[in-house]
């Protein structure tokens, strides 16, 4: 009996040294299995957007009232307000003594690019005009006002401010023969300095021939812009005219023009 009980025992204990071997094996294994499950995707460390990214897309966001264009093939970009006001942006009949005439009224416009190959013009979409005049007394009386809407071909003739021109230059030279086609024979390239926002593109100056009107063959008596950029290879030039163009108010007190030139950037 009393060996029966010690083989009994004896059963027990290895039974209990097999079942924590086992169990510890199983639970080793278990762990292994439970890091082999992790992904790829689990261990990528995910980019987090920096403060300087965001400050970044926040600038870049159009002002309310505005519209931003840009153009791939001529590379560049430039904003411009949806609407201004016109002198001539509708009209209003009116009693003079004993006539009644239709005369123009200030009134706000949308603005439109109309492309062109080389260039934009920025523009009012359309104005009012009058009609059907008559002449009394010196005195020219309208019967009439119509709706008039701006032409790429019509502007090409009349419209000098807010063209937006854009060269292929492949050398200096080129920018040399860009000037005096563009300003004149008298002209030529002077200084260029690096513009703060980039400063691989340059604000170039044009040197005049030191000739006064009407002799010069360099008269430019307009604000002007002229930006080179080497890197691209391009020159960009528009004029804002001896005046501002896009009134921000009916009266003419304060204006776009401005705004819009900080807007304008070569892409590159």
């Amino acid at each position: 009996m009393r060996n029966n009980s010690l083989m009994i025992i004896f059963g027990a204990f290895l039974l209990v040294i097999i079942g924590g071997g086992l169990f510890a094996i199983l639970t080793k294994e278990g762990g292994g299995t439970a890091v082999s499950t992790n992904t790829v995707a689990d261990k990528v460390t995910r980019p987090q957007i920096t403060g300087t990214q965001e400050t970044q897309v926040e600038d870049n966001l159009v002002p309310d009232g505005w519209k931003s264009y840009s153009n791939a093939d001529l590379k560049f970009s430039i904003n411009y307000p949806k609407n201004v006001f016109v002198q001539q942006g509708s009209c209003e009949k009116i009693t003079e003594g004993s006539e009644t005439s239709y005369r123009p009224k200030p009134a706000a416009i949308p603005v439109k690019i109309f492309e062109d190959a080389d260039g934009i013009f920025i523009a009012p979409e359309y104005v009012y005009e009058l009609t059907e005049p008559k002449t009394l007394n010196n005195v020219t009386y309208f019967g009439g006002c119509r709706k008039k809407p701006n032409t790429l071909s019509e502007l090409k003739t009349t419209q000098k401010s807010w063209h937006v021109l854009a060269k292929t230059v492949p050398a200096k030279d080129d920018l040399e023969k860009f000037v005096k086609t563009q300003f004149g024979a008298g002209c030529s390239v002077g200084t260029m300095t690096s513009t703060a926002a980039n400063n691989k593109v340059y604000d170039v100056k044009i040197e005049g021939d030191g000739l006064e009107m009407p002799e010069t063959l360099c008269g430019i008596n307009y604000i002007y812009v002229l930006k080179y950029v080497p890197e691209a290879k391009m020159v960009y030039t528009y004029n804002l005219g001896q005046a501002y163009s896009f009134s921000k108010d009916p009266g003419g007190s304060e204006y776009y023009d401005e705004e819009m030139n900080q807007s304008f950037h070569p892409i590159f």
